[in-house]
């Protein structure tokens, strides 16, 4: 039986207790791909990696593995990938890039540059909001972010023999430039196949995705069922190799 994972949807980092940032990812082409793969192949198990509110596939076969943080997502990804055997890894998930590492006001950082000489003393001593809930209250509030790990990194450390599928959204360049980005993501990460896509096409209902392989071989596929096909079909083929 072959194993899968798919992560589909997106991360939220929490500023509080109740507040979050998140992104607008539905998970639409994740479940796509999953349920290609179940018609494509009765022999394999799913697991669905995503996001509380991400669409997902119903099928027996698929096993749902709900975060929501990056830091979730890398725990869960490195436990599967450490005690399961994973024949194929598509991560699709749009992964925030930042989390919240401290919220502050623009008047506590006026009051510690006041105090400190030095700027980065300053901001080493910046007087920060805590709590379970930041209170409504509290005019001009700063939030300060920091870079998440980059789980697409982790994979094939981990897992070397997985076949990975990466994915790379930019908005608004050329084509040149998306396949040529995709392509660093490809060779930085040792991914198997990437899939570009540019955000600008998808807002004006016009997405297009390049499936990317090894060779420099380039697919094009439009809309979300196209690419969800062409991917499975070129990954699985590839897989029998």
């Amino acid at each position: 039986m072959k194993k899968i994972i798919i992560t589909a949807g997106g991360t939220s980092e929490k500023i509080d207790n109740v507040r979050k940032i998140t992104n607008s990812s539905s998970g639409r082409l994740g479940m796509t791909i999953a349920n290609y793969l179940l018609e494509e192949n009765n022999d394999l198990m799913i697991y669905y990696v995503c996001s509380k509110n991400s669409l997902r596939p119903t099928d027996k076969r698929v096993q749902v593995v709900e975060i929501d943080g990056t830091i979730n997502l890398k725990n869960t990804i490195e436990g599967l990938l450490t005690n399961e055997h994973i024949d194929y890894f598509i991560h699709s998930m749009a992964v925030s890039d930042y989390t919240t590492d401290y919220v502050t006001t623009i008047e506590r950082i006026k009051e510690s540059v006041k105090e400190h000489d030095d700027i980065d003393e300053a901001f080493k001593n910046i007087g920060v909001i805590g709590g379970s809930k930041i209170s409504s209250y509290e005019d001009n509030l700063v939030i300060v972010l920091k870079p998440t790990p980059k789980i697409i990194s982790i994979i094939k450390n981990l897992s070397p023999s997985t076949y990975l599928v990466g994915f790379k959204l930019l908005d608004g360049v050329s084509k040149e430039e998306l396949i040529e980005v995709a392509k660093r993501l490809r060779n930085k990460n040792n991914c198997d196949l990437v899939v570009a896509n540019d955000l600008s096409n998808i807002r004006n209902g016009n997405h297009i995705g390049y499936i990317i392989d090894k060779t420099n071989e380039i697919e094009e596929a439009h809309g979300k069922d196209d690419i969800a096909k062409k991917l499975v079909r070129k990954m699985l083929n590839d897989g029998k190799r």
